[in-house]
């Protein structure tokens, strides 16, 4: 990635941890509320299957849609792109799609082999609680 020729500026590392492990980690980058990106996610090998990515994507979808960016996207591997589509609720980018969003951010991650799949980011809800309620 160091020396692919891409722009990576402007990228931030959302990482969960649990008794001070980073167990899932993904790069996260906002090109304003219109659409960010999440090119690279990564669980470690023991932590599979046990929840913590879909916990991290959960709080990388609320910081989203607090910051009320509109769709979320990501470049997937064929062998991924069903877990993508099936478990997270993407769907590929259609073709004319994916020209309007490089228009708008031309620095966005791809690799070759891979499908642009995109996802709205649902709405932030954010509820006012009074101190009894707690």
């Amino acid at each position: 990635m160091v020396y692919g020729g891409q722009e990576f500026g402007g990228m931030y590392c959302a990482i969960l941890m649990v008794n001070s492990t980073v167990v899932s980690a993904g790069l996260l980058r906002v090109f304003g509320q219109e659409i960010a990106e999440l090119p690279l996610v990564a669980t470690s090998n023991s932590n599979h299957g046990k929840g913590y990515f879909q916990l991290l994507f959960s709080c990388i979808e609320k910081l989203l849609a607090f910051l009320n960016v509109r769709s979320i996207v990501l470049p997937a591997a064929e062998e991924a792109e069903s877990i993508w589509t099936d478990k997270f609720g993407f769907t590929k980018i259609r073709p004319d799609q994916l020209i309007n969003y490089r228009r708008v951010c031309y620095q966005m991650v791809t690799f070759k082999g891979t499908s642009m799949l995109q996802k709205r980011v649902p709405e932030c809800r954010i509820s006012q609680t009074s101190p009894l309620d707690w």
